[in-house]
């Protein structure tokens, strides 16, 4: 995509014409039709066996940005047509909401033992690979998709073919005539498209009976091709399900591989699980994987199945990370890239957590790789801190489960998941806002008896003053306290129905507030009265919290949750110790606006880890110094300087104040003013923390930074010797520097030209400086 931001001022115009014929005409370029396809092995498994390749698919370019565009337009439609069961590559979907009914339905059984469910995991074989085209199009046609749109899917679906690259050899052209096209931007939105058909048939079909609540059915749950079926009086019904599903798969294409689907039944005895696995000729198991997680008849066994063998496996890999060499940048990228990930797919779909416990073991855990068993040279919370306010970015773990638990906390106070709401809550006596905006409701010890709501309440209730401390505007009087007694679609909130004139707030009529709600009656006003008047006592939030800015908030709820739970967290460590013990021994006090913007800096300039990592070295006082040696050891050593011999080693005095250094750093003042052709005076804090008070361009700016973090590196590598840098080893330090910025520059597509350094000032240095190097 380089390529076409580059030259997008040329590319554009031919492009879109080529596009809108396609529109008109129905015809694809000869080159759009065809893939080339690769084969890599499946992990571990027999390389022998053709079946244990997974096949990838290179598609031309320009067609893959004519098929996002149309992609990207059949999502909006999408959206509004397909059922809120199917939960697959739709805006604003995700697979926790299976999940999260799934566990819901369990809790529902667990108090409805008398009533009989299976829970069927369909496997559809090569799912994507064997939709039918016919079908596909009729399905197109029903919901018209209009002339232009069908044109370019028919022109895309008349005539492909791919041709097999193994080991260099290229195959023979295959004409392909079913399955949604493998690497395509379209192909998923095609597939829900297409299996939105049979969950619609099992929706509407009254003979298929699954869970049945007051106001809602729930038979299905999709994403994408992982369907799973809820089927009361499984032994009654289950044939009755299975002729619908193999009626939609003889028309769509869609084949299920009976060996792979699997049966998850509740209350039911061994008999008749016995029975069912026999009538059905499907595998009846007590724990099954679906959507990566492990699931069985009852959620007490979720925490051992997920959590506790989750970490098993994060425990083994950074056993093994031991016997290999990171920096310490590294490290904190590998918990975010290996460990962060994978716990935090656990935390957003099963955030089911009572204590603090295991979170706290997996961070002494993580704190031991990190530091190799040794004594922490940094605190936690300066390592967990955002890069922004000087920390490292290491995941905080508890943090990240906290703020996956209050995104899910977050549909309780929206209200906008109804069907999924009335299975959560279907056994409560109030509504969701009495729970998290009064104090009393709380105590209903009914709420906690439900496996995924007594987890949710305690992470609210750890924030919730943080949030609010009276009653916020969000909350919905009539819902709160008369939910089950007045089914409604919509709930009039505080911030609707009040009036707020000079820091007080009063209830608006009940015409004005029927103008908003026609279905209000006078006994809904006069019940939103009294309920008013008893939270006028405690008081009204007038003033927007961030939870009510929060709301407004649908993509990336977590990620922005965990930036401000971080923030609170570390919000009393704003003004770091080392900041203080910096501001001492440089005599003079350093506004925290000044280490902002060093922090800044260091982040939007310094790409390289080791060139950042030093900073931070620098900055927490990383390195162990003879000083603190002799403490350590118990009066064994001297304490004194290693270079000079004579001086006690102090973290400043190694850095800066000892002869042997400070000759050191002037003859690199000395370069650096040849190289940048200005002068400026000796201050530590311009070499040690790069934070200057002289004007430069941002150009010089980044170079000097560059020189003085090469320095640094220099003093670094000779830490515990009598040795000192030499220029010429500055020098070859600051030409690899060079090098690897440049390459950065030239393979990233992040950085734009204007960004890039420009290093002629270092190239006419060397060009007519006599250093030698080796």
């Amino acid at each position: 995509m380089f390529y076409y931001k580059t030259f997008q001022e040329i590319l554009i115009i031919p492009l879109q014409k080529v596009m809108n014929r396609i529109l008109e005409e129905g015809k694809v370029p000869q080159t759009w039709n065809n893939a080339n396809i690769v084969v890599i092995p499946k992990g571990n498994a027999d390389n022998t066996q053709v079946k244990n390749y997974r096949p990838i698919s290179l598609l031309n370019a320009d067609y893959k940005i004519f098929a996002s565009i149309l992609a990207d337009r059949l999502k909006e439609v999408l959206k509004a047509r397909i059922g809120e069961d199917q939960s697959g590559f739709l805006p604003g979907r995700q697979m926790k909401e299976n999940i999260r009914n799934i566990l819901n339905a369990i809790e529902y059984y667990d108090k409805n033992i008398q009533k009989e469910i299976a829970f069927l995991f369909l496997d559809a074989e090569k799912a994507f690979d064997n939709v039918n085209w016919s079908c596909m199009f009729e399905i197109l046609r029903e919901m018209d998709a209009g002339f232009y749109f069908s044109n370019a899917i028919k022109a895309i679906y008349s005539q492909q073919t791919a041709r097999v690259i193994t080991n260099g050899q290229i195959s023979n052209t295959i004409n392909i005539n079913k399955g949604t096209r493998q690497g395509c931007p379209l192909s998923p939105s095609l597939f829900i498209l297409t299996i939105e058909v049979l969950l619609n048939v099992i929706r509407n079909n009254k003979e298929l009976k699954g869970l049945q609540t007051k106001n809602y059915s729930y038979k299905t749950r999709a994403f994408a091709d992982d369907l799973v079926c809820l089927i009361e009086d499984p032994l009654e019904q289950f044939e009755k399900w299975w002729k619908v599903i193999l009626d939609f798969g003889e028309v769509a294409g869609l084949k299920i591989n009976r060996g792979k689907t699997k049966i998850l039944t509740k209350n039911m005895l061994q008999e008749k699980k016995e029975n069912l696995q026999k009538v059905t000729g499907i595998e009846v198991v007590k724990k099954v994987r679906y959507l990566g997680i492990e699931l069985t008849a009852s959620n007490a066994q979720l925490y051992k199945n997920n959590y506790v063998r989750k970490w098993k496996e994060m425990k083994e890999k950074m056993k093994k990370w031991r016997f290999i060499q990171f920096s310490l940048l590294g490290k904190i990228a590998l918990v975010k890239m290996k460990i962060l990930s994978e716990v935090n797919f656990l935390f957003q779909n099963l955030p089911i957590l009572r204590t603090k416990k295991i979170i706290a073991e997996w961070h002494k855990n993580i704190l031991k790789f990190i530091w190799e068993g040794k004594k922490a040279r940094i605190g936690f919370k300066q390592l967990k801190d955002d890069v922004k306010r000087g920390g490292m970015g290491l995941p905080d773990l508890q943090l990240y489960y906290d703020a996956a638990a209050l995104s899910w906390v977050k549909d309780w106070t929206t209200l906008t998941k109804r069907k999924t709401l009335a299975l959560e809550g279907q056994d409560l006596k109030k509504g969701w806002h009495s729970y998290l905006c009064k104090e009393k409701s709380s105590k209903e010890r009914n709420f906690g008896n439900h496996f995924l709501r007594a987890a949710l309440i305690r992470t609210w209730k750890k924030y919730k003053k943080r949030f609010h401390n009276k009653i916020p505007l969000w909350c919905s009087p009539l819902e709160a306290e008369h939910r089950r007694e007045i089914p409604r679609e919509t709930w009039l909130t505080y911030r609707q129905i009040l009036t707020v004139e000079n820091q007080e707030a009063s209830l608006k009529s009940y015409e004005e507030i029927r103008r908003m709600d026609p279905t209000m009656t006078w006994l809904n006003y006069w019940q939103i009265r009294g309920i008013f008047q008893e939270d006028k006592r405690i008081g009204f939030e007038l003033k927007e919290t961030y939870w009510d800015r929060l709301q407004k908030i649908e993509t990336k709820t977590t990620k922005i949750l965990y930036k401000q739970l971080l923030a609170w967290d570390t919000e009393e460590d704003q003004v770091k110790t080392v900041m203080i013990k910096w501001a001492r021994e440089l005599g003079h006090t350093i506004m925290l606006s000044d280490w902002e913007k060093i922090w800044r800096m260091n982040q939007k300039l310094i790409y390289a880890i080791e060139l950042r990592e030093n900073w931070f070295k620098i900055f927490y006082r990383w390195y162990l110094t003879p000083e603190r040696l002799a403490k350590f050891s118990k009066g064994k050593g001297d304490g004194k300087c290693w270079k000079c011999q004579k001086h006690v080693g102090d973290f400043m005095h190694m850095w800066w104040g000892c002869k042997k250094i400070k000759k050191y750093w002037l003859e690199i003042k000395r370069e650096i003013e040849k190289i940048l052709q200005i002068k400026f005076i000796v201050k530590p804090e311009y070499f040690l923390l790069g934070m200057m008070d002289f004007q430069m361009d941002s150009n010089m700016e980044k170079l000097f930074i560059y020189m003085t973090t090469a320095a640094r590196i220099c003093i670094a590598k000779v830490w515990k010797t009598e040795e000192i840098p030499t220029i010429e080893q500055w020098v070859l330090k600051l030409i690899d520097i060079k090098n690897m910025d440049l390459l950065t520059q030239k393979v990233s597509q992040n950085i734009s030209p204007k960004q890039w350094t420009d290093w002629n000032n270092l190239r006419q240095y060397l060009s007519r400086s006599n250093i030698e190097l080796l």
